[in-house]
């Protein structure tokens, strides 16, 4: 069912819960999960309606409609149907204790509603929280990374390698030095190449003052001075929630500083007050004005102009649209989407931003929302729908005024910043999103410990470790400040290892390992890198990498490269979890950064070949044709006529509250 935020109330959440209860007590699979767990199908069968009861009576504070809001929006309707049964275990105790007897222990076990004592090191100090919310381009980053600057140590949480490659680079030119880590790369603190002396401690270690790390990464054992931990409203995240839930309650930091959203205030506040700490809350507002353009583009291509970017949602749709704009304009097109590898996606970016590089438009996926620096002038939404895995649906209110914000960003070329649409049709819902306020965040993403899972496979024994996942989401309690984070793509790198004679821990640790699962060839790839870790063999890099000859000249190679490219990801991040076993470190690196040259070139020749032959059709045409003259005319007209400044003329701006 394709439900947006903009039709969701409580009146409609009921309906969605009532739909699912009623489903509860006639599909015999809850029976069984129930059973599954060590429930009696006559214990099931005697409480499931009067269980039903209490729910549709609102009385079950997990399962009002209210709550559900944030479940359906962020999960979709199904999120109902997962909660349906841990609620009802819940229910029972209170109940029926002795028809739970049976699984009082597993309970104990999955029980996670205090887990903010778990970190003991952490609670043992008293940590200075401040929150620095704003919308995009308010400063708010940049006053966290100061402080940070200033620290004796410290670290940077990110949420992407190429932001923490940024700061890594940004403090060790300050002479700050400053390590990089992340999944797939360790590097010491150096300038252009040059290492930067550090202090080495008393175990031959370097003892370097700042780190800047992708969040995943962060070290729980460390102490520091100062933690900023960026884009803080991703701690709801389905798919990597969790990290920012373990950076709030295990860093062992004197400060932390916290930037993102102001959606995220009330959880934050609810998770530190849990700790018996305090949150000061500093507020932004935009450095610069951002404004709608009514007019739109009106559906035509030649209506871009240089220092655009425009966004749409499928790496098919990128390329395409690359091919439209410059045929329409003979402007080069520089593009960023998620697939492509953080050095490329900086490098685009770093043509785009220079005036002399010839590229002068921009076109991405919505991965251009977060982690790049970039002079837009005008955002161009190429559609506001967005498919979500099931069906279109529009794109959230966080999302559109994330990417929205991105043009006319503070100290860029362009001191005020516009966003449209492709089509006219698209405006009055890019107003709506772009001038309303999101809802506050509910909950924390959660995914449990490794010692957890060992604990619960330990009474299921005979149980796929797949299975056994879904057994946790149902016995588990979490409150109501926790959500359990997808196990869409685990559970497929689950079955694909499923035969793999792995130790618990070790399948765990593949489950959230940097495996594509929608690329066959990683996803072929991790299984044989597991059946190496199984045998405890070194697995050599050059069994599974090999570069082509030449550079990839269509579509179908280069998404084989990226797929390479994503092995080398893997096999990295890997080795340095298990280094005795994916020993070719070196040459990986090698590899990763030859695969990123090469597809990084794939982009320029692409570009180059189609204005070869672009050329030679305007050669060839009649002296009075009109075709490639008016393409060339309207590129003309729109590199000379560009407003360098924010006008209100001709279109009708209309402002941005922010």
């Amino acid at each position: 069912m394709n439900i947006s935020e903009d039709m969701l109330d409580e009146a409609l959440a009921a309906k969605l819960r009532n739909r699912n209860l009623r489903k509860f007590c006639s599909d015999p699979q809850y029976e069984k999960r129930c059973e599954d767990l060590g429930l009696s199908r006559s214990a099931f069968r005697k409480w499931k309606d009067a269980y039903v009861g209490e729910v549709e009576a609102n009385r079950i504070e997990t399962l009002t409609p209210e709550s559900l809001i944030p479940v359906i929006l962020r999960e979709g309707p199904d999120g109902i149907g997962s909660r349906l049964v841990p609620n009802f275990l819940s229910y029972l105790e209170r109940v029926s204790p002795e028809d739970m007897a049976k699984l009082k222990n597993i309970r104990a076990v999955t029980d996670c509603r205090y887990q903010e004592e778990w970190n003991v090191a952490a609670r043992m100090m008293q940590r200075k929280v401040i929150m620095h919310v704003g919308p995009t381009n308010s400063g708010k980053t940049h006053t966290a990374i100061e402080r940070l600057k200033e620290a004796r140590n410290g670290i940077y949480c990110s949420p992407l390698r190429l932001l923490a490659h940024e700061v890594y680079l940004r403090m060790n030119r300050m002479g700050k030095p400053c390590q990089l880590i992340t999944g797939e790369e360790r590097r010491q603190p150096e300038v252009d190449g040059v290492p930067i002396p550090v202090p080495i401690g008393p175990y031959d270690e370097p003892m370097v003052p700042l780190t800047a790390s992708t969040i995943e990464m962060a070290n729980m054992a460390a102490p520091y001075d100062v933690a900023v931990i960026d884009e803080i409203q991703m701690i709801s995240d389905m798919q990597r929630g969790w990290a920012w839930v373990q950076a709030l309650q295990g860093l062992q930091a004197k400060e932390i500083h916290l930037c993102g959203e102001p959606t995220a205030v009330p959880l934050v506040k609810r998770l530190f007050a849990a700790m018996s700490e305090d949150v000061e809350v500093y507020t932004y507002d935009r450095l610069s004005p951002l404004k709608v353009d009514r007019a739109s583009l009106n559906g035509k291509w030649s209506n871009i102009r240089k220092g655009d970017c425009v966004v749409t949602f499928s790496r098919d749709k990128i390329f395409q649209t690359k091919r439209l704009i410059e045929k329409a304009t003979g402007m080069k097109c520089a593009v960023i989407y998620g697939a492509l590898p953080p050095g490329t996606r900086a490098e685009q970016a770093r043509l785009f931003n220079d005036s002399s590089s010839g590229y002068d438009v921009m076109v991405a996926s919505d991965a251009v929302g977060m982690g790049l620096n970039l002079n837009i002038q005008r955002v161009v939404f190429e559609t506001m729908y967005k498919y979500d895995g099931d069906s279109m649906k529009p794109i959230s209110i966080s999302q559109t005024r994330q990417i929205g914000g991105r043009a006319g960003r503070f100290k860029s070329m362009y001191d005020c910043g516009v966003v449209t649409t492709f089509e006219k049709r698209d405006i009055p819902l890019l107003e709506k999103k772009i001038n309303a306020s999101p809802a506050p965040i509910a909950s924390a993403g959660f995914k449990p410990p490794t010692v957890m899972v060992e604990t619960l496979s330990r009474h299921f024994p005979k149980v796929p470790f797949a299975k056994l996942w879904a057994m946790f989401k149902d016995c588990a309690n979490l409150g109501s400040k926790y959500h359990i984070c997808s196990f869409k793509d685990s559970e497929t790198i689950a079955n694909a290892i499923e035969e793999v004679p792995l130790l618990i821990k070790d399948r765990y640790q593949f489950m959230y390992a940097p495996i594509q699962t929608r690329d066959s060839v990683v996803v072929n790839n991790a299984v044989k890198f597991a059946k190496a870790l199984a045998a405890r063999k070194p697995c050599h890099v050059a069994d599974f990498v090999e570069l082509p000859s030449t550079v990839p000249k269509s579509k179908e190679e280069l998404l084989e490269l990226e797929s390479t490219h994503r092995t080398t990801i893997l096999y990295l991040w890997l080795h340095f979890h298990y280094p005795t076993i994916y020993i070719d470190v070196e040459e990986a690196q090698e590899l990763k950064v030859k695969c990123e040259q090469m597809i990084q070139n794939s982009l320029t020749e692409a570009h180059n070949k189609r204005k070869s032959k672009m050329r030679g059709a305007m050669a060839s045409s009649p002296p009075n044709g009109k075709k490639c003259g008016e393409i060339y005319d309207n590129a003309t007209s729109f590199q000379t006529q560009r407003p360098d400044r924010c006008r209100n003329q001709a279109t009708g701006y209309a402002s941005i509250q922010t």
